[in-house]
């Protein structure tokens, strides 16, 4: 029986690691390049250069069928190519797309004919048809066809959503046309729903999705924001929200410190310049992108009312420096920004599971131990929503100078009792003094 043709993957970023080894996974050889070689590097030696729940293991059942190279030559037994190359953004959420272009030009000179080549990277409306000409004018003898794939994968979440996606959204230059074998017998290993569309569709459906998702996120900060006010409990209310079967269990509707980790903001970004450049009103995406810039603000109003109006050079606590939970990841961490702005108020001493001294650059020092954090501290700044984090350790808490938790993205479990005698303050609910545990901590 002849030996399956390997899948190529170009590019090792956080998008093509989780995609070739998911793919490898599936029973399938692949040959995974990049001009990068310190992710080649490590994968080579069997090391992952991303964090991700359960993809160390994912790696060590797929690898005996992976190759890794910076030889792009590599590409040219593989009949289907997919670009994963994750685009970067710049500080105002702003892609840079060259980084992409660079390993197709790349690559292009060894895709043998016939190649189906399917772009994973997360690219604006137009992109895969402007590459489509890119590549016919670099090489007009290449017969290929491409695909834009709409990648729905989630930091923290990877794995997860790369093996059991709801749907698959293919961009196709003609949609009505059957796809190629090669990508066909792709998709049909996830089991999914395959839905097939124009490129612009396509491109323009992620940002949809990023779009609805940052509204609600923006809707649930805004009527916390209400419930602090007026004595409501959002807490309360996400419940029968949930069972609405317009909204859903699975809404974005937890109250936190705004969008982060720079994808929903990058797709606000481009959408706002597209309405720009077809003048369109962009009013109601840059209310999103300014409500979301001001929102870390909730964070100094409260240690303004509950610990800088009662102390001085307090020394404060942190949790969670990663923008989200179950991720190395800091790319426009809330956390980093609030700890910034922190310097010369407060004396910081923060924590998080996978992020260590050497890790970040803030003016904090950052420890190995959650509970060490807390020693002689004035207040404690929950800012990532790890779920560690949900259970305090009770003797920890004893050793605060004062029990005052801010949790700011609500994962403190205030049913336990390692919180009793805690000043407690988090989103959509008014502040609650826990009934006291024996011995309280006195103030400072």
């Amino acid at each position: 029986m002849r030996a399956p043709q390997p899948t190529g993957f170009l590019g090792l970023s956080h998008l093509g690691v989780v995609g070739s080894i998911g793919y490898a996974s599936l029973g399938q050889p692949v040959i995974a390049v990049d001009l990068d070689a310190a992710p080649v590097e490590m994968l080579s030696r069997g090391d992952v250069p991303v964090h991700e729940p359960s993809l160390d293991e994912l790696f060590a059942m797929a690898r005996e069928r992976m190759v890794f190279s910076t030889d792009l030559a590599r590409l040219e037994s593989c009949p289907l190519v997919i670009v994963a190359r994750d685009i970067p953004t710049d500080s105002t959420g702003a892609s840079d797309s060259s980084r992409v272009l660079e390993l197709v030009d790349a690559a292009l000179p060894h895709l043998c004919h016939g190649v189906t080549l399917v772009l994973m990277s997360q690219v604006a409306p137009s992109f895969t048809r402007r590459l489509a000409e890119r590549i016919r004018t670099s090489r007009p003898e290449l017969r290929f066809t491409l695909y834009y794939w709409v990648e729905t994968l989630i930091f923290g979440r990877a794995v997860e959503r790369y093996l059991r996606p709801e749907r698959i959204i293919i961009g196709c230059e003609d949609s009505l046309a059957p796809l190629p074998d090669v990508l066909q017998a792709a998709l049909d290993r996830f089991g999914s729903p395959v839905l097939r569309m124009s490129y612009e569709s396509a491109e323009l459906t992620k940002m949809a999705i990023n779009l609805y998702l940052s509204a609600t996120v923006t809707y649930a900060n805004t009527l916390s924001d209400v419930c602090e006010a007026i004595g409501a409990d959002w807490s309360e209310m996400m419940p029968a929200l949930r069972l609405d079967s317009r909204i859903g269990p699975a809404a974005y509707i937890r109250p936190g410190l705004g969008i982060a980790g720079g994808n929903l903001e990058r797709d606000l970004v481009t959408l706002r310049e597209v309405c720009r450049a077809h003048r369109l009103d962009p009013v109601f995406i840059e209310t999103l992108l300014n409500y979301n810039e001001r929102r870390h603000a909730w964070v100094h109003r409260r240690l303004s009312e509950h610990l800088f109006s009662r102390t001085t050079n307090p020394v404060v606590a942190v949790w969670g420096l990663a923008y989200k939970k179950n991720t190395r990841s800091t790319k426009n961490s809330i956390a980093l920004r609030v700890i910034n702005d922190l310097r010369g108020l407060a004396e910081i001493r923060a924590y998080d599971p996978a992020l260590g001294p050497g890790d970040v650059d803030v003016p904090a020092k950052v420890v190995s131990d959650r509970d060490e954090a807390l020693i002689d501290a004035d207040c404690l700044l929950v800012l990532t929503d790890w779920d560690e984090f949900a259970r305090p350790n009770r003797e920890a808490m004893r050793r605060m100078r004062r029990p005052l938790v801010i949790d700011c993205v609500g994962v403190v479990d205030i049913a336990r009792v390692e919180l009793a005698g805690v000043h407690y303050v988090s989103m959509g609910r008014s502040p609650k003094l826990l009934p006291a545990m024996a011995g309280p901590a006195g103030p400072r």
